[in-house]
């Protein structure tokens, strides 16, 4: 029988279930410090920080002059050097545009705090406190504004309790946002601040939560954590995806001596993380006729989750002994019930949309699967390119496979494009074929000026309107934003008449 512990990604069903005893334990000490990173804020829709430094290079290109400076952020984003990246940004902009474009970008009012920050605010009673990467007020919605919130390091963090330390500052207050790591480091530098934090993290366990492959200084927080929690540190606790968690990676972690609890997403989704906390915080030992209470909340109504492109979201699986629960837990059967019921609903299961391009765009294909989000985080779509292939897949068996299974194809057309034999001769040809026997939706996207009309596709409606080319757009954003509206509009069409 299947239960929760089988998971790929881990080394064994036993080691991971010791190590979720060992995290149990040090929940129910009272001492459990959580450190919670950006996946939260992309639960609830709001942009990862890959997505906000892309939607940064787009300003900058949109409003700066220095052609070195634009270079310079769009080739640190490429790196996936996000904290330097939003500082050349910054730079390049001015402080004053810098800070109105991202407090707009990340402002979460109207938002409701998704299912995985209120899961975390049902623990309050038995947490020292939170740390967060996160400038947004998600977490305090969350708990009910019940804990104080600060802002920057002091002497107290030693001593006090229930309190939410923002590291990176706060949205509305631009002054205390710390990204850069140099700055980030200053900010610990002095000795008070220093031996503060060295109290608590050699004290107590801490785990972390929400941090994926995308936050691309993850690794040197966790060796600054490291540092800072001396010779015989308490458990410190991982909860991550196993595809962020590579080989060596894994091993770096674990010679510092931090647990790791990795966890599968099928089809892009982090259900498993719900369910980890839930197993965690089950009172043992927990017989079948027990009541013990879920930390799961109910659905939100009207709320939508990220179903891929962010590190946590919904549905969850639940444990195999479930039936023990009582009826706070929202089954799964009752929530996709729920979902049918709503107006904008989402399907059954995501769309797939395959990209077919060329190498030499593979920026534009970014910044369109970026403008993309709001169909992923909807759970309408599913986008998949080469990108996704795993260390160790067959290349072309792959692309074959997920060529032969989407249900919408994107042909981002370029002269490179043409000049592909791949993407032309292979890709587009059975790209058409498929839209021909009705089994498929191929849509021509017009990067860059060429040719194009006289090809097979060139009978279909294409994107942006008219076929005028991206690179022709004034305003790049304005032509994306063009393409996701059709997109979204032939998805909307198979999503009310799936064939």
């Amino acid at each position: 029988m299947s239960t929760l512990m089988d998971n790929a990604n881990t080394v064994s069903a036993e080691v991971d279930a010791a190590v979720i005893e060992a995290l149990h334990e040090a929940l129910e000490s009272g001492e459990l410090v959580l450190f919670v990173g950006g996946g939260i804020s992309a639960a609830a829709g709001l942009p990862t920080w890959r997505q906000l430094v892309d939607l940064l290079v787009e300003r900058v290109r949109e409003q700066a002059s220095d052609e070195v400076a634009i270079a310079e952020v769009a080739a640190l984003a490429r790196s996936q050097r996000y904290s330097e990246a939003l500082g050349a940004a910054e730079q390049a902009l001015g402080p004053a545009e810098f800070n109105a474009f991202v407090e707009d970008a990340l402002d979460d009012e109207g938002l409701e705090p998704p299912r995985i920050a209120i899961a975390i605010a049902a623990l309050r009673d038995k947490l020292r406190a939170v740390l967060t990467t996160n400038l947004n007020h998600l977490l305090e919605r969350a708990f009910g504004f019940e804990w104080d919130t600060l802002w920057r390091v002091t002497d107290e963090v030693a001593w006090r309790r229930r309190f939410i330390l923002k590291l990176h500052g706060t949205l509305k207050e631009p002054h205390s946002w710390v990204f850069a790591r140099e700055r980030f480091l200053a900010s610990i530098a002095p000795p008070d601040v220093r031996k503060s934090l060295t109290t608590v993290l050699s004290r107590c366990p801490v785990l972390f939560i929400g941090f994926g492959r995308a936050d691309g200084n993850f690794d040197e927080m966790l060796a600054d954590i490291h540092a800072l929690s001396g010779a015989s540190p308490p458990p410190r606790f991982v909860i991550a995806p196993g595809a962020s968690l590579t080989p060596l990676r894994r091993k770096t972690l674990a010679d510092m001596g931090f647990l790791l609890l990795p966890y599968d997403t099928p089809d892009g989704s982090h259900d498993r993380v719900l369910a980890l906390l839930d197993r965690t915080c089950a009172p043992r030992p927990r017989a079948v006729t027990s009541r013990g209470r879920s930390i799961l909340p109910p659905p939100i109504p009207d709320l939508e989750l990220p179903p891929s492109s962010s590190p946590l979201g919904a549905p969850y699986d639940l444990p195999p002994d479930s039936a023990a629960y009582d009826d706070t837990v929202t089954m799964t059967g009752a929530l996709e019930g729920s979902r049918r019921e709503r107006v904008s609903e989402p399907p059954a299961s995501p769309i797939e949309v395959f990209f077919s391009y060329s190498e030499s765009n593979r920026e534009l294909r970014d910044k369109l699967e970026t403008h993309l989000a709001i169909l992923k985080r909807k759970g309408v779509i599913r986008g998949w390119h080469d990108g996704e292939i795993g260390a160790g897949e067959e290349r072309d068996a792959a692309l074959a496979e997920h060529l032969e299974t989407a249900k919408v194809i994107l042909l981002l057309i370029s002269a490179d494009f043409l000049a592909s034999d791949f993407c032309y001769d292979v890709e587009m040809q059975k790209a058409i074929e498929r839209h021909d026997r009705g089994e498929a939706r191929v849509i021509p996207v017009i990067l860059d000026a060429c040719d194009w009309e006289g090809a097979p596709f060139g009978r279909l409606a294409s994107l942006p309107r008219g076929g005028r080319p991206v690179t022709s757009w004034v305003n790049q954003s304005e032509a994306f934003t063009d393409i996701a509206k059709g997109i979204r509009k032939q998805v909307e069409q198979l999503t009310q008449n799936p064939s």
